[in-house]
């Protein structure tokens, strides 16, 4: 089994998206499109890959079962996933018109001050 089928295994089985597996290990979703094709045959992101698939680094990188798994997310896996959500959270703002913008802005400082 290649990279290829146990990276698409485990997308399968956790019914993920392209999009989301790119989200949840902060990778782009066109190196997420070349490892599911096999086009890249290995990544220097394979922990934040295991991590966003929930599966072992081992297998995930050898297909071979060592009993070590990735577990609990870091505090720089938490950082690039809310990364990735701020970027896209700012593409989406960035294709609204400006007056909406503003006003999404207003609502969010609103927010902030009731608590």
């Amino acid at each position: 089994m290649s990279l290829a089928d146990r990276i698409n295994a485990r997308i399968h089985a956790l019914s993920l998206t392209q999009d989301e597996v790119a989200l949840r290990a902060g990778i782009s979703q066109g190196m997420v499109y070349k490892l599911t094709s096999g086009r890249a045959k290995r990544t220097s992101h394979i922990v934040e890959l295991a991590r966003a698939l929930e599966c072992e680094l081992g297998w995930l990188a050898t297909g071979e079962h060592f009993g070590q798994g990735v577990g609990e997310a870091s505090a720089d896996y938490q950082t690039n996933r809310d990364g990735a959500r701020r970027e896209e959270v700012e593409r989406m703002l960035s294709r609204l018109p400006e007056q909406d913008q503003k006003e999404i802005a207003l609502h969010i400082m609103q927010s902030l001050l009731d608590k």
